[in-house]
């Protein structure tokens, strides 16, 4: 319902996300945060339920018979049930599958981009027709960076249907640490999957270069993926295997350990050769409320988030020279470590805050509604 004071309290929204395995922090930290609309949560597929607050209703086609899956229909009657106000779709794909229903049952639909759908794959036929349906018909749409805004236009949606809204961060998980050289190695440290936007062959050829002149250096990286074997081998190539270890994939509090004592992020972004970017990585600015300086990239979203020479320092895609400069430069001057970490803290705590996005994100679903 609506209050007089135009405030929405104990309206259901569906939250449809198409695959659901667990990682995800942008859906479970907004689906266990909101504070006046309550969710459902419909996956197509769901592997596990990690995170996800034990009191929210699931309903996932992965909890059916092959002949309940045969039979189709599954999302209208669980929709019609349970009767939500408001679909909020995940990326691209989910909203092209929900975009159907919502105008069967008349029920608005919200699509959230983020870099990777809206770039990927972005000359098949098959999705640019789809893709245009969901811009015309879609009643609104959320990018989750100004860069992705700009790709959504030239694509060809109107400007006026496209919101800009940044995922945030719980800043409260994350400790701010002064962390003042300890005379050890410099700990630089990676994280992500491995996939080609993530850059970590530059970002591992820049670590080799720099260890031609700075011997006291080391670099964890957190993550697997396709590429693994891949970057393994380039670092068995390089001669660095004293130097770079292979963390694998961590929970999440191991990660922010791993970041406490590290003393410098390395963010090497790339546009893959599908046309893959990023939005704004969630890595970054967790390094970033941690008081980590980072070293990243001109690539999609990352500029909105960090300030060059401000909060860190950015270079061009693939431009392994400039990582070696910044990086060397950082390890040469350790005092501008804390000074960069808390203006990157800050920059956190104002644009990327969990809290403060998501009460806005519920502001705008109750302007839709209303």
């Amino acid at each position: 319902m609506i209050n007089k004071g135009g405030v929405v309290t104990g309206v259901k929204i569906a939250y449809f996300v198409e695959r659901y395995r667990g990682f995800r922090t942008y859906v479970y930290e907004e689906l266990n945060n909101l504070k006046t609309f309550t969710p459902i949560f419909l996956a197509e597929e769901m592997w596990n339920q990690n995170y996800l607050s034990p009191e929210l209703k699931i309903f996932s086609k992965s909890n059916l018979s092959w002949l309940e899956r045969l039979k189709g229909g599954y999302f209208k009657k669980v929709l019609l049930a349970e009767g939500p106000k408001l679909i909020r779709a995940y990326l691209r794909h989910g909203g092209i599958k929900m975009l159907p229903l919502s105008k069967k049952l008349n029920i608005p639909l919200v699509t959230s981009f983020h870099g990777a759908l809206v770039t990927s794959y972005s000359k098949s036929w098959w999705y640019l027709r789809r893709q245009k349906t969901l811009f015309e018909e879609g009643d609104l749409l959320l990018a989750r960076s100004e860069d992705i805004k700009k790709e959504m236009v030239d694509l060809g949606c109107k400007p006026e249907k496209i919101m800009v809204h940044y995922g945030g961060i719980d800043v409260n998980k994350f400790r701010f640490r002064k962390k003042p050289p300890d005379g050890e190695r410099v700990k630089i440290l990676m994280c992500g999957r491995f996939v080609e936007k993530k850059g970590f062959e530059y970002g591992i050829r820049a670590f080799a270069k720099l260890g031609k002149t700075h011997k006291n250096i080391a670099l964890n990286i957190i993550g697997d993926g396709k590429l693994r074997g891949k970057m393994e081998s380039l670092v068995d190539s390089l001669n660095l295997s004293h130097s770079v270890q292979f963390l694998g994939m961590l929970p999440h509090e191991e990660v922010q350990r791993e970041m406490e004592v590290s003393d410098i992020f390395l963010s090497p972004n790339v546009t893959a050769w599908d046309g893959n970017r990023e939005g704004i990585p969630n890595t970054i600015k967790e390094a970033m409320a941690t008081g980590l300086p980072v070293v990243s990239t001109c690539h999609a979203g990352i500029p909105e988030l960090v300030i060059d020479k401000k909060t860190g320092f950015l270079v061009p895609e693939k431009d392994i020279e400039g990582l070696v400069d910044r990086l060397g430069y950082l390890i040469a001057h350790p005092e501008l470590w804390e000074k960069l970490g808390s203006q990157g803290r800050e920059v956190v705590e104002e644009k990327f805050n969990l809290f403060k996005q998501i009460s806005r994100l519920e502001e705008i679903y109750a302007k839709l509604l209303s």
